[in-house]
């Protein structure tokens, strides 16, 4: 029954208080479906003899009928109970992906604090399927689920506000940036695959929220303040602009002299503080009430990469031989040479070199506020700003035989998002779950312009060799849903609606001068509005068994702004200012709970993803084809959850999850290189068009086990399919010439293993996690462009990653912490990068939490 009481707890977001041999040895037949509070807490103890009050909407007591009537009466009048468990709260929600009848997770505070990074797109290593593109250049994330990647496959949110912004890289492809403070983010959840709710993308969501009162006071306290400061090693101060780093081998095939910067071999000693971070957040409650604010900075020179490994190689003399080229119309000449060098490693930049551009200084602050007007309605109000200066480098410089990395201009990033959410749940009515919300964010991203001095002065603009000159783009975002749950009780089962609708409105447009400097690389300029509805229902028959269907319509319309002054492709025909779509997906299920803590699930969902702003606009000689349709996912997913204690012991916990999932995503927007006619001429264009389809298949795992203070914590995926098909018989296991996924494909594996114990009395946890990540899933097909593909793919070779991590609590308001990331120093880089760039070496950080 202990488990029946934790579950009922978790999810309903409940506090159980009851006497600890209350409820040993006494059985419950379960609890499955949809129900109020009341109803779920009186089902549940149907049979057993125990009774139960509300003295709260959210607190039950437990008692026995008999043992409450004769509990000794204290002189004042009131009951005196034994000893009182209490359960619940806001539950667990890392325990929430275990209960949830499809593929989620679920990132703690703790865990971003103790494997936080050097990036922001650190903190999502290790969770499977989930990766971060990009993520040394730019100092933001770009979520991967399951190989769906930007142009809103996966929606990203903080506090409820979307703030994502593409950012276009040249002829490499394209970012999208979020950007964030580890320090105040309370948790992430993620959905993997489609969803018929608000906001959901066709790969999957992640939804972040920001620090409450909950983190920051204690039990019973009213006010109280967090303070957070730390340093961290393995990095400093950036060079001047200009300055040249690692190892140029040109021409790639017979390089007899590398040109090598005399520069970037300093690395500081191993425990020299070089970096630092720190945040105060503080927050106040009253009985209606809670309100938090914090300020958080942190600044770090560029990084210097690993020493150790195969992939740090960088020179070698492989002569004497003979080199042999082949001229298109001239034949083939060899030449012998008594010395020649080739690039042995993944990019220029040799063991332990500074990684240039790598630079992050930014400050980040928030202010939110909950309001209970009654029991029933609250309203949640938020504000996160965020400002960054850091290191950038457009990714179609960074690669290539040729690539010889550069320091460049910072850029800058400037964010800001204010959400209100509300929610009516009336205790006594079922048919009531009201959530709304609201939400306008806006980006301001500024990069320095590659154009030369002859481009920048007839502008009145200095010279941009000497003077940083920023270009970029603003985007403006609003949007909102409003969802309510109906519940419905009858003697042929339980059933409950979800239904609802959401808007968003995004406007994007480029800074004066950019579209002039940066052709045919300028960011779009146009507006996107899209509008969905949907209705969701479940029916659980019987206690053990649920059903679940629903249905989503979505509709869009973009305006492109640009003219043929900046784009010269608005001349070609077929191209339109404005585009539309419209289009209806189904989804359907089933879970089966066979056993106590044991959850079967299978369901089948589609998905549609509208064109992107920058799909449906044209950007420099980039073509929109005629008829340009929605993306359509259909996904097949079939699972096993399990949520069990006293699995081996009375005092252990077991969870686990598995899942297979098949996600085939039809007329998948892709960018394409064909010869075209153009004005009377055959020449060589890139199109954004649809083809037949995308595919990701694959499996999945994650579990915990915890007894005592020890705790393990682990995770795999792996695909055994991944294909591209431009037509229904074309189909091949390798991405497309010039597609933007050609560098969005995840590793064929990972794995992930946390261990950490606790010592002396909980006051000393130590642990650490290791992280394999495999090869590359598919190869890439070259196209028309023979050995030199349009867009390169970004090497990387299977490496592994051993963190490790101290937590010492020296008194009740004082928590030290130490950790140590890349412990063998290890030469790596991260998979779904554009650019080559190689991940950071060994770093310790150390730091002190204290609450007031």
């Amino acid at each position: 029954m202990e488990n029946g009481l934790l579950s009922l707890a978790r999810q309903a977001n409940l506090h159980l208080l009851y006497p600890s041999s209350l409820t040993a040895q006494k059985q419950t037949s379960g609890l499955n479906g949809s129900f109020s509070s009341r109803e779920a807490v009186a089902r549940l103890l149907a049979g057993t003899g125990l009774t139960y009050s509300f003295s709260g909407a959210n607190t039950v007591t437990i008692s026995d009928r008999v043992s409450g009537a004769h509990s000794p009466a204290a002189t004042d009048g009131s009951l005196v109970l034994n000893v009182i468990n209490v359960t619940g709260g806001a539950g667990n929600p890392a325990d929430e992906p275990y209960v949830t009848p499809g593929s989620s997770a679920y990132i703690s505070q703790q865990s971003i604090e103790r494997f936080r990074g050097t990036s922001p797109a650190d903190i999502f290593r290790g969770t499977p399927g989930v990766l971060s593109g990009e993520s040394r250049n730019g100092a933001a994330v770009d979520i991967n689920i399951r190989g769906m990647q930007g142009m809103g496959r996966v929606n990203v949110t903080v506090d409820g506000a979307t703030n994502s912004t593409t950012v276009y890289q040249g002829y490499q492809g394209v970012g999208n940036r979020t950007y964030i403070d580890p320090d105040l983010i309370g948790g992430i959840k993620i959905e993997k695959g489609p969803s018929s709710a608000p906001g959901g993308g066709i790969g999957g969501s992640v939804s972040m929220s920001t620090i409450s009162a909950d983190d920051i006071l204690d039990d019973g306290k009213s006010f109280g303040v967090r303070l957070k400061g730390g340093a961290g090693t393995n990095s400093s101060e950036s060079p001047v602009r200009g300055d040249a780093g690692g190892i140029v081998f040109y021409p790639a095939s017979f390089a007899t002299h590398p040109r090598s910067s005399p520069k970037g071999l300093d690395r500081p000693a191993f425990l020299e503080p070089t970096r630092g971070y720190g945040s105060v957040a503080a927050a106040g409650r009253g009985e209606n009430f809670e309100v938090v604010a914090a300020y958080a900075a942190r600044k770090s020179g560029n990084y210097y990469a690993g020493a150790n490994g195969p992939s740090a190689r960088s020179s070698g003399n492989l002569g004497p031989g003979e080199i042999c080229a082949e001229y298109p119309g001239y034949g083939k000449f060899c030449y012998p040479y008594s010395t020649y060098y080739k690039n042995l490693g993944l990019t220029a930049y040799r063991a332990g070199e500074k990684v240039l551009n790598s630079s992050s200084d930014t400050k980040s602050w928030l202010a939110k506020g909950k309001f209970a007007f009654a029991e029933d309605h609250n309203l949640e109000l938020s504000y996160t700003g965020f400002r960054s200066e850091h290191g950038e480098a457009r990714a179609s410089s960074m690669v290539g035989p040729g690539y010889q990395p550069t320091q460049s201009w910072l850029s800058t990033a400037s964010t800001d998002s204010g959400t209100a959410r509300y929610r009516w749940k009336p205790s006594d009515n079922d048919h009531i779950d009201l959530r709304a919300n609201m939400f306008v964010s806006s980006a301001a991203l500024r990069n320095p312009t590659n154009a030369g001095f002859s481009d920048t002065k007839p502008l009145g603009l200095p010279n941009p060799v000497r003077t940083r000159v920023l270009v970029g783009s603003d985007t403006l975002m609003w949007g909102g849903d409003i969802t309510n749950t109906s519940r419905f009780h009858s003697s042929v089962g339980d059933l409950s609606c979800d239904y609802g609708a959401s808007y968003l409105d995004e406007d994007a447009e480029p800074t004066r001068f950019t579209r002039i400097l940066e052709k045919p690389f300028g960011p779009r300029n146009g507006t996107r509005k899209e509008a969905a509805a949907f209705v969701k229902s479940e029916w659980s028959p019987t206690d053990w068994m649920t059903f679940d269907g629903g249905l989503r319509y979505q509709a869009y319309a973009t305006q492109d702004r640009s003219d043929l002054s900046d784009t010269p492709v608005k001349s070609y025909p077929g191209q339109t200012d404005r585009r539309s779509g419209s289009g209806v997906v189904p989804s359907f299920g089933v879970e089966v709970t066979p056993l106590d803590g044991v959850q079967l699930f299978g369901r089948y969902t589609e998905g549609l993803r509208m064109p992107s702003l920058t799909e449906s606009a044209s950007i420099g000689y980039t073509f929109v084809m005629a008829g340009l349709r929605p993306e359509r996912a259909h996904n097949w997913e079939f699972g096993v959850n399990v949520d069990r204690n006293g699995l081996i012991s009375a005092d252990d916990e077991f969870r686990l999850k598995a899942a297979f999932f098949d996600n085939t995503v039809k007329d998948y927007v892709s960018r394409q290189m064909r010869l075209i006619n153009y004005e009377g001429s055959l020449w060589t264009g890139l199109f954004t068009e649809n083809i037949y389809a995308a595919k990701f298949q694959g499996i999945e795992l994650s579990g915990r086990y915890g007894k005592g203070g020890f705790s393990a914590e682990f995770g795999a995926n792996y695909y055994t399919d991944v294909s591209f098909c431009p037509t229904a018989d074309t189909c091949n296991n390798r991405s497309l010439y010039a597609d933007y996924a050609t560098n969005q494909v995840p590793p064929q594996y990972s794995l992930s293993l946390t261990l950490s114990q606790q010592l002396f009395d909980d006051r000393l946890t130590v642990g650490g996690r290791v992280v394999h990540t495999g090869p590359r899933t598919i190869g890439h097909d070259n196209g028309i462009g023979g050995a030199a593909p349009f867009i390169a793919q970004v090497k990387w070779e299977p490496y592994t990653l051993v963190d490790v991590f101290a937590e010492y609590k020296i008194n009740d308001n004082v928590t030290a912490n130490f950790r140590v990331e890349n412990l063998t120093d290890q030469y790596y880089v991260d998979p779904l990068g554009l650019g080559e760039m190689p991940g950071p070496g060994r770093t310790a950080w150390a730091g002190l939490t204290a609450k007031f």
